[in-house]
């Protein structure tokens, strides 16, 4: 069996839940990665691209239409999977479904509508600013209308509880499963590093706080910020492993402890875990960041590291027992969980060793593709329960 992921467009992030999804299927199943990108010049050549990918240049509407007619025909797949509910993948998929008679399944990892400039939590002033960007298939009020097209699907899978329960609320019967971001454990392994000499090599002399992932202000990198900053130790620094956004250099720019690595190859990425203290990841609690799960979270966690992070979604959970949790926004506890990291690099050592035993057993790349299989055979059994049924044969 071939599964066809549908991508809505590479230009705008680096397709980490995409990679992992095409990376899990393939240890079942034949895979191919479809998708658009908009805008050429945007797109990241650091970002991940170690698995099959094949991308539609795309262009405004209605130019687009005959772009995504040009995506359909390459599709090859015998079971769809939408990488998001964006008009772009979900609907691409969606007219590709009805027209073949597959089976047709969509990933919720981001509150799409919270994701589209201008970022505000106010919906008519969204909807203002979409208005002269009608012609773009991904805008708005597009997305927000896709949105409610979820339940259109044969089956749902989320990241987290948090969305499982809101698209609940419309997707009436279908049936959602939660597909929890999981780690290639053989290559997140702090025992292939050796972490003293890493640190020479990067002239790290200081307590290392490492964060990686895009550095945006709903991922509270500034919280990190002030709270190092209110540390009586002084002797620190900060990693950024990501992209240099403009917030990232804005960061680095009024403190030079603040220190910028730029987007690494996925296969560089476990070594500078590997010289981190403590890996922090203060999620605010926005519409963009409310249900998120970051992948970094676990990859850290699989390298053995001491993780402080908020709680949201189901970050309490996976962190029970191996990890901090502080609320979101709260400077002061951000601040005395790192420095209680700092105090006690035993307890921080056995938070690690905690949270990569917690990873092994419960988000391997193998314990993810189990999840997959068993749900691909699910909906390719409904989908042909319903066209025995739509012939009036026996369901």
């Amino acid at each position: 069996m071939k599964i066809s992921l549908i991508a809505s467009d590479e230009s705008t992030a680096p397709l980490y839940r995409v990679r992992l999804l095409a990376r899990m299927l393939a240890r079942r199943f034949d895979v191919e990665v479809l998708g658009y990108h908009f805008d050429a010049a945007e797109l990241d050549p650091d970002a991940p691209r170690d698995f099959p990918y094949r991308a539609v240049p795309a262009r405004p509407l209605p130019a687009f239409l005959q772009d995504a007619r040009q995506l359909a025909g390459m599709v090859s797949g015998d079971v769809l999977y939408a990488m998001k509910p964006r008009p772009t993948s979900l609907g691409t998929a969606l007219a590709i479904a009805r027209c073949r008679g597959i089976p047709l399944l969509v990933d919720v990892d981001d509150l799409e509508s919270a994701m589209i400039p201008p970022f505000s939590r106010h919906a008519l002033k969204n909807a203002a600013y979409a208005l002269p960007r009608l012609n773009h298939p991904n805008n708005y009020l597009f997305t927000t209308a896709c949105d409610r097209l979820t339940g259109l699907a044969d089956a749902v899978t989320t990241v987290s509880r948090f969305f499982q329960q809101r698209v609940a609320r419309t997707c009436g019967s279908t049936p959602i499963f939660l597909v929890p971001q999981c780690v290639d454990t053989d290559r997140f392994d702090p025992d292939r590093f050796d972490r003293v000499a890493l640190r020479l090599k990067l002239g790290l002399d200081a307590f290392t706080v490492v964060f990686a992932g895009i550095a945006q202000p709903n991922k509270g990198v500034g919280e990190i910020v002030s709270a190092l900053k209110r540390l009586p130790q002084r002797h620190w620094r900060l990693l950024i492993v990501g992209p240099k956004t403009p917030y990232a250099l804005e960061l680095a720019a009024c403190d030079p402890r603040v220190i910028l690595l730029g987007t690494q190859k996925p296969e560089d990425l476990p070594r500078y875990l590997a010289v981190a203290d403590a890996v922090v990841l203060p999620q605010r609690a926005e519409p963009a960041s409310m249900g998120q799960m970051p992948m970094k979270l676990f990859e850290a966690m699989a390298m053995g590291c001491s993780v402080v992070s908020t709680r949201l979604a189901d970050i309490p959970e996976v962190l029970d027992g191996c990890g901090k949790v502080v609320n979101p926004g709260d400077t002061p506890a951000l601040t005395e969980a790192i420095a209680d990291l700092m105090a006690d690099p035993a307890h921080a050592h056995h938070l690690g060793r905690e949270a990569r035993r917690k990873v092994l057993a419960r988000f391997s790349y193998d314990r993810g593709a189990d999840v997959l299989e068993d749900l691909i055979g699910l909906v390719s059994g409904i989908r042909a329960a319903d066209r025995r049924f739509r012939r009036g044969g026996p369901c």
